[in-house]
């Protein structure tokens, strides 16, 4: 298996849990969140979204930057919000 083939795989299997899938698709709807934003919106225990954001900016699909006491988090790899789309309209989930 070449590098390319398995840097997407690992991208791939980075987002594929549904706690991931939901968080990505918050922080791109809002741009930039907290993790108690995200822990207000989802209704998720803040360690459990921590753990799964770590996972998404060691993957670089989000990074953060800090504000005050606060870190935002913000998408910076687009092309997971296009997969994430391409997958929901292909199984018409919202």
């Amino acid at each position: 298996m070449n590098e390319k083939s398995k840097k997407i795989a690992s991208l791939l299997k980075a987002i594929a849990h549904p706690i991931r899938i939901k968080v990505i698709r918050l922080i791109f709807e809002n741009q930039s969140l907290s993790v108690s934003e995200i822990h207000t919106h989802l209704n998720i225990d803040q360690p459990v979204i921590s753990l799964h954001l770590g996972i998404l900016k060691k993957h670089g699909v989000i990074n953060s930057k800090k504000e005050g006491k606060n870190s935002y988090y913000y998408i910076v790899n687009r092309s997971v919000i296009q997969i994430i789309e391409i997958i929901s309209n292909d199984y018409h989930v919202n």
